[in-house]
C-alpha cells in the first residue's frame, strides 16, 4: 500500500486533524475514498537557570527541554511511545507523566562536578564577565509521521567547558498498530543482523562518494565501523544513525547512513518490510 509521509516541523507538529486522501472518487460513485488520521501533539518546553558555586569556580547553568509530546495518533496506544520518549530524553524509567520527568530533569544538576551550592536565578548574565556559562538541553522532535508509524529524534547536549559541547541523538521509529519501538533485533532477521555491516559500509561509501577503501581518508574510523548504529525509517528509507566519535571525529558531526529497502529486502522482518512502499 502506498503511504504518504508527513514531515512535521515545530509548528506543524501541534496541528490536530491531519487527513490523508487515498484518491479521488467520481461523482455519484456512492462511496468515499477519503480517510482521516487524527494527529494531536503538543510541544512542551521548560527552562531553568542556576548560579552554581563549585570547588573551583562560579558558573551559570541553563537547563532546557523541548518535547514534541503525542496526545493522539489515530487510534494507536501511545503508552509505549511516551515511555520511550521519557527514557531516551531523560533516562527516566519511573515517571508516568511528562510533567514529572521535566520537573526531575530541571532540578538535577548532578552533571556538574564539585557543586557546593546552587541557586535558581531568573536569567543568565549578559556577556562573559569571566564567569563560566554552561548548559544542558534535551529535545525530542518528530522526523516523520504517517498512519502506520512515527519517527522521533531525541537529542541531548551539554557544555561544561572545553572545546565544544557533547551532543548525541537517538532516533527511533514507533509502529502504531503493534506498539513496537523498532531496533536492529526486530527490523532485521538473524541472518540480516549477521550480514548488515557490509551493506552499511557500502552505503556510507556511496553517500560520501568515495570507494570503500577510501573511507579512512574521508575521515571515517573504519576500525570502529563494526556494528549498526540506531536504526530508523524516514521517507521510505532505512537509516542507521551514528553519533560524534562513534565512527568519525566530532568535526564531521552525526552520520546517518541511508540504506534503501531493496538493498536489505531479504534481511527485513515481515513487520519491517510492511512499513515500506510496495515496489520500493
Amino acid at each position: 500500500m502506498k503511504k504518504s509521509f508527513y514531515l512535521l516541523g515545530a509548528a506543524a507538529a501541534a496541528l490536530a486533524g491531519v487527513s490523508s486522501c487515498a484518491g479521488g472518487s467520481g461523482e455519484g460513485s456512492g462511496r468515499s475514498d477519503v480517510t482521516e488520521f487524527v494527529v494531536n501533539q503538543v510541544i512542551k518546553t521548560a527552562d531553568r537557570n542556576y548560579r552554581v558555586e563549585t570547588d573551583y569556580d562560579t558558573a551559570y547553568v541553563d537547563v532546557y527541554a523541548s518535547i514534541h509530546w503525542p496526545e493522539k495518533l489515530g487510534d494507536a496506544d501511545l503508552t509505549p511511545l511516551r515511555r520511550t520518549l521519557l527514557e531516551y530524553a531523560f533516562n527516566d524509567t519511573t515517571s508516568t507523566t511528562l510533567e514529572g520527568a521535566l520537573d526531575s530533569y530541571l532540578g538535577d544538576i548532578s552533571f556538574i562536578e564539585g557543586v557546593k551550592s546552587a541557586t535558581q536565578v531568573d536569567s543568565l548574565p549578559a556577556g562573559p564577565d569571566g564567569i563560566g556559562a554552561y548548559f544542558s538541553s534535551v529535545t525530542a522532535t518528530v522526523l516523520d509521521l504517517d498512519e502506520e508509524m512515527a519517527t522521533y529524534q531525541v537529542t541531548t547536549s551539554a557544555y561544561l567547558g572545553g572545546a565544544h559541547p557533547m551532543t548525541a541523538s537517538h532516533p527511533f521509529t514507533y509502529v502504531l498498530k503493534s506498539g513496537t519501538v523498532l531496533d536492529v533485533d526486530n527490523i532485521l532477521t538473524k541472518a540480516g543482523q549477521d550480514s548488515i555491516m557490509p551493506i552499511i559500509i557500502n552505503a556510507l561509501a556511496r553517500q560520501l562518494e568515495v570507494p570503500v577503501d577510501g573511507l579512512e581518508k574521508a575521515g571515517i574510523f573504519t576500525s570502529q565501523l563494526t556494528s549498526p548504529g540506531y536504526p530508523y525509517i524516514s521517507n521510505n528509507t532505512l537509516y542507521f544513525h551514528y553519533n560524534p566519535y562513534d565512527i568519525a571525529p566530532y568535526s564531521r558531526g552525526m552520520v546517518d547512513v541511508a540504506v534503501y529497502p531493496y538493498e536489505v529486502d531479504r534481511f527485513l522482518t515481515p513487520e519491517a518490510k510492511a512499513l515500506f512502499d510496495e515496489g520500493y
